[in-house]
């Protein structure tokens, strides 16, 4: 072999070594350790951001770092199990209670990354006697579509008047068929096949029409109190029922906007209309239906999660195990690979195995 070769092989394997060194860097429990402070943090970032201006939890980059924490976590587990099968502490107890505790944070993270890839969470306003539909071209993961239907909606207070809860009475129809009946609570939710139902907050929908000069309904909607119908036809223009007052005439104060300023403004009485503006048709609402509003929320990754915190709580609870402690170092490195108990051989040719007595404070 040529001098010029063994150069060639010389930058071969230093190139090759220092990849492998880059590789066992990034899949180290440290970076995994490091990723995961990452992932928390913007996991608080978004509990912060509203979701109408950014949804934190469904970005890309959110997946992304998820996935990173499971393939690190995953790979320096795997490593942590290869060392701790080389040696006799194997055979000890406590030896696992690391093992377990990084596989415990790889099932939680595991879980958090199926349930935000095949779950999902929306809110819906449902007036009382109407239905809404859940099927798979909605909402992803559902097997076999059901409705749900608003019976009656009340509100329950104290006897200083405060509201002390409300109280949705939902149906379950399958195939036109009522399978279940149950009463939704703020902390009392409704589940059926996989799919979660909370009670969240409660409003007036309000049956908003828009009509050309002639009377003619072009379009309706039922709008929530402060929502906007935007008006098909006409550019940047949006209907806005502010509230509806009730007594002897009952009525409904809007706001009309065009190009995103306030172009109409009144008060129309229940089921009467009203010009807007000058000839550009005109607005009515015909009645107005309390609704409930419900989160609809899907999380298959909730097994996942729970098998993780008990595994958790089981993997603390074994490394707590006491007996005569020993602290395994490769001889290549310089930071120790586990805690382990005593039954590690003493002659082995690949770890430094150090006796440190019975650790009491541990």
């Amino acid at each position: 072999m040529t001098k010029q070769n063994l150069a060639i092989q010389s930058i071969t394997n230093k190139q090759r070594k220092r990849f492998f060194q880059v590789v066992h860097a990034c899949t180290s429990m440290k970076a995994a350790m490091m990723l995961l402070v990452l992932l928390i943090g913007a996991a608080m970032a978004g509990t912060i951001v509203p979701i109408e201006r950014y949804d934190v939890y469904h970005s890309l980059g959110f997946r992304l770092l998820l996935t990173l924490v499971c393939s690190t976590i995953f790979i320096s587990s795997i490593r942590q199990f290869a060392a701790l099968c080389r040696t006799e502490v194997w055979k000890q107890l406590a030896s696992w209670g690391p093992l377990m505790v990084h596989t415990a944070i790889l099932l939680i993270v595991t879980g958090a990354l199926y349930g935000n890839l095949y779950g999902f969470n929306a809110e819906i306003n449902l007036p009382v006697g109407k239905k809404y539909e859940i099927t798979n071209d909605k909402y992803a993961g559902i097997k076999e579509p059901f409705m749900i239907c608003l019976q009656q909606f009340e509100t329950q207070h104290y006897a200083d008047g405060s509201v002390s809860d409300w109280i949705s009475h939902i149906s379950i129809e399958k195939e036109e068929q009522e399978v279940l009946v149950q009463e939704v609570k703020v902390n009392h939710p409704l589940t059926f096949s996989g799919v979660s139902i909370y009670q969240s907050s409660f409003g007036m929908a309000i049956e908003t029409q828009y009509l050309d000069n002639d009377g003619k309904v072009l379009q309706e909607a039922n709008v929530g109190e402060t929502e906007m119908m935007r008006i098909q036809g006409q550019p940047a223009m949006v209907i806005q029922p502010v509230r509806y007052v009730g007594g002897a005439v009952p009525q409904v104060l809007y706001i009309v906007y065009k190009e995103g300023r306030e172009y109409d403004w009144g008060a129309v009485p229940l089921g009467s209309s009203r010009p807007i503006g000058d000839g550009m048709g005109m607005v009515r609402f015909p009645k107005v239906q309390p609704f409930s509003g419900l989160m609809i929320k899907r999380d298959p990754g909730i097994p996942l999660v729970w098998s993780g915190f008990i595994l958790l709580t089981l993997g603390f609870f074994v490394s707590l195990y006491k007996k005569h402690s020993y602290m395994i170092m490769n001889h290549k490195d310089t930071m120790p690979l586990a805690w382990h108990t005593k039954g590690v051989k003493e002659g082995s040719k690949d770890f430094l195995v150090i006796n440190l007595g019975e650790n009491k404070d541990r």
